[in-house]
């Protein structure tokens, strides 16, 4: 289970959390509650899903206790670009990270609900079903929130000097 999700999850609880290391600790969280609640899940949605639907929430207890004590929020710049590609040429590699930094410097710009529902979407894969369920809210607001996400993302990258091709 691990093996084949870690990535994910990790990547959601980066992006959610904006710091590595509580990310880690989260992600390991979520594996061990998955692992000692197994027998609960009930194949309603993917194992994917699934998990995470506990990273959603771990990561949702993280921010709040993280803003009852007053902490700053800091963006580990390398979280993303550290999973690099290794058959890709160094010119590919420097490329891809440039664009992975001007994405996260966009996502940021998002508030953290947008932020949140477009990573669900596009990082976790889910659906806007899947994504209501998680966000109790309804599919329909959520396909708006993204797609009015996704013009404000694409006129910030186009600001940072990348355009669709």
């Amino acid at each position: 289970m691990m093996e084949a999700h870690e990535d994910t999850v990790f990547a959601y609880c980066v992006r959610m959390l904006r710091d590595r290391e509580l990310a880690e600790d989260v992600a390991q969280q979520v594996f061990t509650e998955a692992h000692r609640d197994i027998e609960r899940f009930r194949g309603e949605s993917s194992l994917r899903t699934w998990l995470i639907g506990i990273a959603h929430h771990r990561c949702g207890d993280a921010i709040k206790s993280r803003t009852r004590r007053s902490s700053r929020i800091d963006l580990d710049q390398q979280a993303v670009t550290n999973h690099v590609d290794t058959t890709s040429t160094p010119t590919e590699q420097l490329e891809l990270a440039r664009q992975v930094a001007a994405l996260e410097g966009c996502l940021e710009e998002l508030s953290d609900d947008i932020r949140e529902t477009v990573l669900l979407r596009f990082l976790s894969d889910m659906t806007y079903e899947e994504m209501a369920v998680l966000l109790d809210r309804k599919p329909d607001t959520l396909c708006v929130r993204v797609a009015r996400a996704l013009p404000i993302l694409k006129r910030c990258l186009e600001r940072k000097g990348w355009k669709h091709e």
